[in-house]
C-alpha cells in the first residue's frame, strides 16, 4: 500500500447499510484522515463544495441524482475528488470512465480492491505533482517547417517505427531519428515508463492493466491499449504497484 499521503474521504450511497460498510473498511486503511457520510447526490455536492475531499466513493444508483450526474457537476469544481465508483451493477463501467474515475468497485466491495484503488489514487496524484514540476522539461523535434519544442509532459507514449521513434501527442505526432533508450535519458527521470522493447508510456497517461488469456496490457486515458512485452511484466507491475 501506498500511504504517505492521508485522504480525506467522502462516502456518498442512499443505503444506510452500504454506506456504513463501505465506512467500516475506510477506517481500516492508514490512508484515510477523515470520512464524512452523504445518504444522496446534492448533499454530497454541498460536502464536496465546503470540505474538498480528496476521494469520494459513489454510489451510481440514487433516487435524487445519480452518481453519473453527481460525477459531472464535480467537474465545476476548482479542485474535484477523485471519483471511485461504487455499485451492484458493471454495465456503467464504460461510461464511469469517461468522468476519468480513479475506479469502479461491485458491491460487496472488498477490503483488497479498495486499497487497491486508494493506492491507484495516490500514484496518480504523485504522478500529476511530477508531471507539473517537470512542465517545462521540453525537447527539440521536427516538424515539416523546421525545428520546433514540445513540452516532454505533452507526450502521451512513444513508439518504435524503424530507425525512428513516434512521440505520440494529444493532437498530432513527430518522428525522431534516435534509439529508444538513448531518448528516455533525455527525457525527466521517472515520467516514463518502458512497456516493451518498442513501446514507452507516460506513467500518469496509464489509466489500468488487464490481461487477455496470458496477455497484459495498459490501458491508455484515450482509451489506446498497448501489448506489455514479457519480460517487461515484473518492472511494469511493479512500477504500478509502488
Amino acid at each position: 500500500m501506498i500511504a504517505e499521503e492521508k485522504f480525506n474521504v467522502l462516502i456518498v450511497d442512499d443505503e444506510p447499510l452500504a454506506r456504513t460498510r463501505i465506512q467500516s473498511l475506510c477506517g481500516r486503511l492508514p490512508n484515510v484522515n477523515h470520512i464524512d457520510l452523504a445518504g444522496g447526490g446534492r448533499e454530497a455536492l454541498d460536502i464536496v463544495a465546503r470540505d474538498r475531499p480528496e476521494i469520494m466513493l459513489l454510489d451510481i444508483d440514487m433516487p435524487d441524482l445519480s452518481g453519473m450526474e453527481v460525477a459531472d457537476q464535480c467537474r465545476q469544481f476548482s479542485q474535484p475528488p477523485e471519483i471511485i465508483f461504487t455499485t451492484a451493477h458493471s454495465k456503467y463501467a464504460a461510461d464511469a470512465f469517461r468522468f476519468n474515475a480513479a475506479d469502479y468497485l461491485l458491491k460487496p466491495v472488498k477490503e483488497c480492491e479498495l486499497i487497491e484503488a486508494f493506492d491507484r489514487v495516490s500514484l496518480k496524484r504523485q504522478m500529476h505533482s511530477g508531471r507539473r514540476a517537470k512542465a517545462e522539461h521540453r525537447i527539440w523535434v521536427q516538424d515539416g517547417r523546421g525545428t520546433v519544442q514540445i513540452s516532454s509532459a505533452d507526450i502521451e507514449w512513444i513508439a518504435a517505427d524503424r530507425d525512428y521513434m513516434r512521440l505520440c501527442l494529444a493532437d498530432r505526432n513527430y518522428m525522431v531519428h534516435e534509439a529508444m533508450q538513448s531518448l528516455l535519458e533525455r527525457l525527466p527521470p521517472a515520467m516514463f515508463l518502458r512497456i516493451h522493447r518498442s513501446a514507452a508510456v507516460r506513467r500518469d497517461f496509464i489509466r489500468d492493466i488487464r490481461r487477455r488469456g496470458r496477455r497484459k496490457y495498459v490501458i491508455l486515458q484515450d482509451d489506446t491499449e498497448l501489448t506489455i512485452g514479457p519480460s517487461y511484466v515484473p518492472t511494469v507491475m511493479g512500477a504500478i504497484s509502488g
